[in-house]
């Protein structure tokens, strides 16, 4: 058997804290966490970084694989790229206030989203209404602004990925603007900079160098809001109290002035203000699965754009928020009645941007094909005939005893090495009996 894996890009595992109840085996969309000896907990495939794990253990023996809240701005500059979910965190709190506590934590930067998500979806509606008579991608579009669904599909669905609509997702704009315009200023200070993602679910984006130039002098960590949370509440408090003004911002995208972001945090947010008639929000990992398996299947054609979230009511509902996603979802409805939906940037500037193929991906998705790939070997014949007969042997019950979340996983793991015919219950209790039998006969 394969040794156990206790840590991936996404996730931790503590198998001192496991039950071994099994839920996580349940929720994992690409089957991947097995349980050994009641208490191990290992992976066996790719994790997509999804979170779904994380809220199913209650025994908290999964979490997310995120960097430490302590000695922010200690030695180095720290640049936070805010998610617009963190706003959603505070009732009756407007953005300027968050991003003026996150300088009082010790960030440098607070670099916005909401002008990077007006300028993605400018770009996204742009390729769309293209699209109707270049044809240089098949219908529906999916929307490429969550990495799990992109994930996903790159794993289980892995023909859609020339559906994943080919512009930047607004946190890699937001990456480049700091590569670009950032950057150069911290370097001419002499210190190191670090850019902390301050997520509200375990994926994280990865800042890009184009092919040929240095390595960048930057350190890339993650922060789950629930674990910043404590603190900055906090300092939302004073900084509310003391009504400090708001004047360290040295650029526009360090501030935010419209509500577009916040909206963008719920499901159907993003496709709110596209224009795009023909489209479609579905939220939830099997509702996700779901529209994907008919959009595989040429389900849809008369959609144009979908936008999927693997997280319940969005991005509102993450695993790493701090706040119940229904209350999020209150205070955002708020803040849109104060703010407004406006917008920041001329129509024509970002038709220029997009004519010099400023949001074309550097990547294209279908690449992922072979990262999130199942790495698993294929089947022989002879494996698949054998999975057929233990599945004949099996009860279907998919009770998640054998450390596997189903009977058809169970069966193919054994065929593969990678567990015994006897760690399922039904089977073990059934050769027992065989044994006990032929005693009884050589007593005879």
């Amino acid at each position: 058997m394969s040794p156990p894996v206790r840590e991936t890009l996404y996730v931790r595992f503590h198998p001192e804290r496991c039950q071994g109840c099994a839920s996580c085996l349940k929720v994992c969309p690409t089957k991947a966490i097995r349980i050994r000896g009641r208490k191990s907990l290992c992976l066996v495939d790719r994790c997509i970084g999804c979170g779904a794990c994380i809220g199913a253990c209650a025994a908290g023996a999964i979490t997310a694989a995120v960097h430490p809240v302590e000695g922010i701005g200690a030695g180095h500059t720290a640049i936070a790229l805010v998610s617009p979910v963190l706003y959603a965190q505070f009732p009756n709190v407007m953005p300027r206030e968050v991003l003026k506590a996150l300088r009082r934590l010790g960030f440098h930067h607070t670099i916005d989203s909401s002008i990077f998500l007006e300028m993605f979806q400018f770009a996204a509606a742009e390729f769309i209404r293209r699209n109707r008579t270049a044809a240089e991608a098949p219908w529906p579009l999916i929307s490429p602004v969550c990495p799990a669904v992109v994930r996903l599909i790159a794993f289980k669905f892995p023909r859609l990925l020339a559906h994943v609509l080919p512009v930047l997702r607004p946190v890699a704009l937001m990456a480049r603007e700091v590569r670009d315009t950032l950057l150069p200023r911290i370097a001419a200070r002499g210190l190191p900079a670090v850019l902390y993602y301050i997520n509200p679910c375990p994926t994280m984006g990865a800042m890009r160098t184009p092919p040929g130039s240095p390595p960048l002098p930057l350190t890339e960590v993650s922060i789950g809001i629930n674990e910043l949370y404590p603190a900055l509440r906090r300092a939302v408090e004073e900084a509310v109290a003391e009504a400090e003004p708001f004047g360290r911002e040295g650029f526009e995208f360090e501030t935010c002035t419209t509500g577009n972001a916040s909206l963008v945090a719920m499901s159907g947010g993003e496709i709110a203000t596209m224009r795009i008639e023909a489209s479609m929000a579905v939220s939830g990992m099997q509702e996700t699965t779901a529209y994907l398996s008919k959009i595989e299947m040429g389900l849809f054609r008369d959609v144009e754009y979908f936008e999927l979230r693997t997280c319940r009511e969005g991005c509102l509902g993450g695993v790493l928020n701090a706040v119940d996603k229904y209350l999020a979802k209150s205070n955002i409805h708020r803040m849109i009645h104060i703010y407004g939906l406006g917008r920041r940037i001329p129509r024509q500037s970002i038709l220029r941007l997009y004519d010099r193929g400023c949001f074309h991906p550097e990547q294209s998705p279908l690449a992922l094909a072979e990262i999130f790939a199942d790495r698993k070997p294929p089947l022989t014949l002879a494996q698949a005939a054998e999975i057929e007969r233990l599945l004949g042997e099996l009860p279907g019950y998919g009770c998640g005893a054998c450390g596997a979340p189903d009977c058809p996983t169970f069966a193919e793991d054994v065929v593969r090495g990678l567990a015994e015919r006897d760690d399922c219950v039904w089977l073990s209790a059934g050769t027992r009996e065989i044994r006990s039998g032929r005693r009884k006969d050589e007593r005879r």
